[in-house]
């Protein structure tokens, strides 16, 4: 039996075949692969913090008629089950970016491209902001000052918003 995010993935491959090959001719091929590659992604991982963001607030639901003394431990095993799920779902979808990204051919020698994930939460608005992208590298700068730039580049404005970003090298 297929889950509901293995048919998205699939969906999404057979999306990015059709979209690489109605790329325009004058369009730089690598360019338009890596971002159809970068779309599938998204796809994927925004439906997997979609579920996730749903399971927290069932996690408190299910255990909000628990007895004072169990509570913790119910919301414990609920939560910790949320974050299993969850990684466990965005594995497959970074699978295939990064099998995607393969195949869009070699980068050039002097760049550095990263896979950047930010998870943000405003204070303000209680509000959680997840951006998972392609950043890519810029030629000539060594592969730290790449690695710097792409911080830069997604690091949150607001400084009351809590946030961790990492970016990972591409191979």
């Amino acid at each position: 039996m297929r889950t509901a995010l293995s048919r998205l993935v699939t969906i999404a491959l057979v999306t990015l075949a059709a979209a690489v090959l109605a790329c325009p001719a004058q369009a730089d091929p690598r360019t338009a692969c890596i971002t159809a590659c970068e779309a599938t992604a998204q796809t994927c991982m925004g439906a997997s913090h979609a579920k996730y963001d749903a399971c927290k607030p069932a996690a408190n639901k299910q255990c909000a008629n628990t007895v004072a003394a169990e509570k913790f431990k119910c919301l414990t095993t609920a939560l910790r089950a949320c974050n299993t799920n969850h990684s466990a779902e965005l594995e497959p979808c970074r699978t295939t970016f990064d099998t995607c990204y393969a195949a869009c051919g070699p980068h050039p020698a002097d760049t550095t491209n990263f896979w950047c994930a930010l998870n943000a939460d405003s204070v303000a608005t209680s509000v959680t902001t997840r951006k998972d992208v392609f950043c890519a590298g810029t030629p000539g700068l060594t592969p730290a000052d790449q690695l710097e730039s792409c911080v830069k580049r997604h690091t949150p404005t607001d400084p009351a918003m809590g946030f961790s970003l990492d970016c990972e090298p591409l191979g």
